[in-house]
């Protein structure tokens, strides 16, 4: 942790105690000065912090010298927004005909909260969501574009990687989403076979990685590997016509990947050993069921792979059962989002599935998140 992170913690965490603005600034310039103090000294970063404290810990013990915002202006703005946003939608609906689009004024509601509750960068990142759903449907109903409209979803992971990475991890990160969106683009508006053999752009990612954090012979082994292996892939398709073989290559690459220490796999290591051997042995049994179903089916893979959100949900069901079924909520709605606009083609109204995901955790989380809620109170008084 550096130094600007503390900060925004003790800032974030004075702010929602309503700490008043002066009084907020104040510490923050104080314990400013404590850190560069602290760093002149030769402390490191996580020993300034272990030093100085949590916030919580600053809070507590400076509490009874501070002044406080109590006038709920925040609460209250946000307070009326549902009833401003229901007058915004019957006006719209009525006067202007506008139906289809008046439910967006709903979206007002968070949008507000964020913009009076939430500081700095993360106010930016909380914000995208709402941004990607208005032009989701602004480019589904305007232009007819669904499908691909929904890549605008990825301003949200986007924007919280160029706000929140810095150096070459951030380049690193980005790549999924730039090869995604190249890939998607060309196979819709410009080659449609695109979709069949363009994956293999996918071998940009790790080469970047690769190059980026270059450590010697084995990752130039592992970067002429990943030639090799789309040199095989496009002679599969394009020259011998296999597409349904045109993977195998890709497995050169990751088992040297793996041999070399530079892919680790992380499955279910936090579970007991038992336990340990019982997610590996399914995880490999749906892996094979999943490379079956596409060997016997063909022109499947575009949804096949929802298969594989098995795996993660075994993994969560050997190590808390049904403790928290919020955790089992993006994949299910992953594969009934891709179900729905698979067979059913219902794109533009398959995204309702994942609200799913916060109203399963309002109904089963909520009840806990009081009870910590309440301790916390206490321990400030």
């Amino acid at each position: 942790m550096d130094k600007k992170t503390y900060l925004n913690q003790i800032h974030n965490y004075f702010f929602e105690k309503e700490v008043s603005n002066k009084d907020i600034a104040g510490v923050i310039e104080d314990y400013s000065e404590l850190y560069d103090e602290a760093i002149a000294l030769g402390f490191t970063d996580e020993e300034v912090v272990l030093k100085l404290g949590q916030p919580k810990d600053i809070y507590d013990a400076i509490k009874d010298t501070l002044h406080f915002d109590r006038s709920g202006s925040r609460h209250k703005i946000v307070a009326i927004m549902p009833f401003v946003a229901t007058i915004l939608f019957f006006t719209f609906g009525f006067v202007l005909e506008g139906w289809s689009y008046a439910w967006a004024f709903y979206l007002l509601i968070p949008v507000v909260a964020i913009l009076t509750n939430v500081r700095g960068k993360d106010k930016i990142v909380a914000l995208t969501p709402f941004i990607s759903i208005i032009g989701f449907f602004l480019l589904g109903f305007l232009l007819e574009a669904w499908h691909p409209g929904w890549l605008i979803f990825f301003t949200v992971p986007v924007t919280a990687i160029l706000l929140n990475v810095n150096g070459k991890e951030r380049m690193i990160g980005l790549m999924p989403f730039i090869v995604t969106i190249i890939y998607i683009l060309v196979g819709t508006y410009v080659i449609f076979d695109f979709y069949y053999y363009g994956w293999a752009m996918y071998a940009i990612i790790p080469l970047v990685a690769l190059i980026m954090h270059y450590k010697g012979l084995k990752d130039l082994i592992l970067v002429i590997s990943i030639f090799l292996a789309v040199a095989a892939h496009l002679t599969l398709y394009f020259t011998l016509g296999l597409l349904e073989y045109a993977w195998l290559p890709y497995l050169l690459p990751l088992v040297l990947g793996v041999l070399f220490g530079r892919i680790k796999i992380m499955m279910f290591d936090e579970l007991d050993q038992k336990q340990n051997k019982i997610g590996l042995a399914l995880a490999l049994f749906i892996l094979m069921t999943y490379l079956a179903v596409n060997f016997i089916v063909q022109d499947i893979w575009q949804w096949s792979w929802i298969i594989l959100m098995l795996i993660p949900m075994i993994g969560i069901y050997l190590g808390t059962k049904f403790k928290h079924p919020v955790a089992y909520m993006p994949f299910i709605s992953v594969i009934v989002f891709i179900l729905l606009g698979v067979f059913g083609g219902y794109w533009e109204f398959a995204w309702i599935v994942f609200l799913s995901i916060p109203m399963v955790a309002i109904l089963t989380e909520s009840g806990d998140k009081s009870k910590i809620d309440r301790q916390d109170e206490t321990s400030d008084n």
